[in-house]
């Protein structure tokens, strides 16, 4: 053997199948270990746990409501009444509304409220099981826990209603779970011993 080593050496044939083996590993072993580590750092925190109602802030003004958490309602609404909204050079044609800006008096039904300025995004259908109404939709830097995230919201007036917020899906979605026999204010995060670990 030590001779078909020497004679291949000689007509200038290494075997570089073993080098290119061990390089390949290392190579793997590299990225697989990096990899590891991107998703380590990169991993989200444990979703946070909301129960049938959370206090939901609006960041701009300091408002803080107590929300309905509704995983039926694919948008949250907040309770803005006729006289709670003055539209910058408003059309008497609510769609000819949208773009423009707008300003909101946010009243959480407990003694707080503050005038927000904003921009009309949409004016839409909205089903219930009420029937159809339209709604103007705005976006609102919110808050819930430590987590803010700049959200799409329904305008409805909520006066006859318990909760004037309603926390929609549009905000839960990859932050939060919905424990309805939660029943703290606050949401709390869904580490392992949440789920009994």
């Amino acid at each position: 053997m030590h001779a078909t080593v020497a004679r291949l050496t000689r007509s200038g044939f290494i075997p570089r199948w073993p080098l290119l083996v061990a390089a390949s590993v290392l190579v793997v072993a590299s990225v697989a270990g990096r990899s590891a580590l991107y998703r380590f750092a990169l991993q989200p925190p444990s979703p946070q746990v909301l129960g049938e109602t959370t206090v939901i802030t609006e960041e701009t003004s300091g408002v803080a409501f107590t929300a309905r958490v509704d995983t039926g309602a694919a948008v949250s609404s907040v309770h803005v009444g006729p006289e709670d909204m003055e539209i910058v050079d408003a059309s008497a044609e609510p769609a000819e509304n949208v773009a423009k800006t707008v300003r909101l008096r946010l009243d959480n039904g407990q003694g707080t409220e503050a005038w927000v300025e904003t921009r009309i995004e949409d004016y839409v259908e909205v089903r219930s099981a009420n029937g159809a109404e339209h709604r103007y939709r705005v976006r609102l830097p919110l808050k819930c826990g430590d987590i803010v995230k700049e959200s799409v919201v329904n305008l409805k007036d909520r006066s006859n209603m318990t909760y004037k917020f309603l926390l929609g899906r549009d905000f839960i979605e990859d932050d939060f779970l919905v424990d309805v026999s939660h029943s703290g204010p606050e949401p709390f995060s869904a580490d392992e011993s949440y789920w009994g670990g």
